[in-house]
């Protein structure tokens, strides 16, 4: 489809009269679905289209009830089985429709099957219909038991799977062939999947599990493998002498200053030597007081700029960051919710351009500091990108970052951008689509790029 047609599709100042031209284009419906502004008559044309994904779109934004949507093929069939207040003929019928392939998507698309639809097709003769019936719905236990039986690998490793399936019959089944699964698999029960452990296809996922006997962990810290390390790293049910093993790696001790279990004087350990961006990290999130007074005093930059990530920090606290000579800090300060303009302003002055970036992604950020920071910018590409999207940035200023392509992709949607060059970015085929969904784009223009595209 046309990218500036799609720009238009979502152009929020897109007339009504532009409107009624576009809905009848097919390629366009499941873009159109999301407008606010569709009238009675711009929803049946769109249905009109039989296109699944805005039938989808139309019925989540409660444009439309299944009741409205005329079923013009399965894939939209299939769509309304999964709304609450479908018609349980439909899900019968796509249960008896002659393809496999829409028997089988039919599990995963309805929100709920009747009775007789699943023993329907846990008799299914194609293996793929059954194993993805285990897979999304629970059944009874006496039908689970059954399909334990069954011929088919696939259905077995559905059912090893599915977190539906009855402990009981999970204990049953082949933990040779099915270890990976099971061991996966939250129902399984935790003394069934600490059983698995010699077969070693199950180790990744054991390593990720929260319910097994510490021996399991030490076990699987002997492993090798950087993938089942990583997992054990991650999982905060591992025993923290388990854990202090688990440093020898950069990758790994970035995986462990984010496990919500680790303790503080190993977070002030690791935290030098891993970059771990600027995600608030969980034990962060979890600190007492207390326990956040004597990070913050902590003698290690990056333990300090974990603590300015928490959004709740106590004022005085926060102004004591604020003050903080590290770069690294700083940049958590300067998107923290309790900076101000004025904070902005003497933080960007004195870290100087490297912080630029991050103070421009500060929705408080004035058009007056992003502008002052283009014109500085060590990094011009990178600060750039960053105030080309926003929202408070000057059509002068947004001019200087176009000199940026993916800067220039950024600021051609951008309202503040001036006229002339949103109208000059239309012949670009980098920038086309994002310069026609401009809320500044003139109507006149809008009309010309409809006209120019043919009915």
């Amino acid at each position: 489809m046309n990218a500036v047609l799609e720009g238009l599709a979502s152009n929020p100042a897109l007339p009504g009269y532009l409107l009624d031209r576009l809905v009848t284009r097919p390629g366009l419906a499941a873009e159109l679905a999301d407008r606010a502004d569709l009238t009675p008559e711009h929803v049946r044309a769109l249905l009109a289209h039989g296109d699944s994904m805005a039938v989808h779109r139309l019925l989540e934004n409660g444009k439309v009830t299944p009741a409205d949507v005329p079923i013009a093929n399965e894939s939209v069939a299939l769509v309304l089985t999964g709304r609450p207040d479908a018609d349980p003929a439909l899900t019968r019928a796509l249960a008896f429709h002659p393809d496999p392939s829409v028997r089988a998507r039919l599990p995963e698309s309805a929100c709920s099957l009747p009775a007789d639809v699943v023993a329907l097709l846990a008799r299914d003769p194609e293996p793929e219909v059954v194993a993805e019936l285990v897979l999304f719905h629970a059944l009874p236990p006496t039908l689970a038991e059954s399909l334990s039986r069954h011929p088919s690998p696939d259905v077995l490793r559905a059912l090893a799977s599915s977190p539906h399936t009855p402990a009981s019959v999970l204990a049953r089944l082949p933990s040779g062939t099915l270890a990976r699964e099971l061991a996966a698999n939250p129902a399984t029960p935790p003394a069934a999947a600490a059983d698995l452990l010699p077969h070693h296809a199950s180790r990744y996922f054991l390593a990720g599990r929260p319910d097994l006997p510490a021996g399991v962990y030490e076990q699987l810290a002997s492993e090798l493998e950087p993938g089942i390390l990583s997992h054990l790293a991650a999982n905060p049910a591992v025993p923290v002498p388990v854990l202090r093993q688990l440093t020898g790696t950069r990758a790994l001790r970035r995986v462990l200053l984010r496990n919500p279990a680790i303790p503080l004087d190993l977070l002030e350990d690791l935290a030098p030597a891993a970059r771990i961006g600027p995600d608030l990290v969980p034990r962060i999130a979890s600190a007492s007081p207390a326990e956040l007074r004597a990070l913050a005093a902590s003698p290690v930059a990056q333990v300090r700029m974990m603590v300015a990530a928490r959004a709740d920090l106590p004022p005085d606290l926060f102004t004591c960051l604020v003050l903080d000579d590290d770069p690294g800090v700083a940049g958590a300060v300067v998107v923290h919710p309790l900076v101000t303009v004025p904070q902005l302003w003497e933080l960007a002055s004195r870290h100087g351009s490297r912080l630029y970036p991050r103070v421009a992604s500060n929705p408080l950020c004035p058009a007056e500091l992003l502008h002052h920071m283009v014109l500085r910018a060590a990094s011009v590409r990178e600060t750039c990108r960053v105030v080309a999207r926003h929202p408070c940035a000057s059509g002068e200023t947004l001019v200087l970052c176009s000199e940026d392509a993916q800067a220039r992709h950024f600021a051609a949607a951008h309202p503040h951008l001036p006229v002339p060059v949103v109208v000059e970015l239309l012949g670009s085929e980098f920038t086309a689509g994002a310069a026609a969904a401009n809320p500044s784009l003139p109507v006149r223009v809008m009309e010309e790029l409809v006209d120019g595209a043919g009915e």
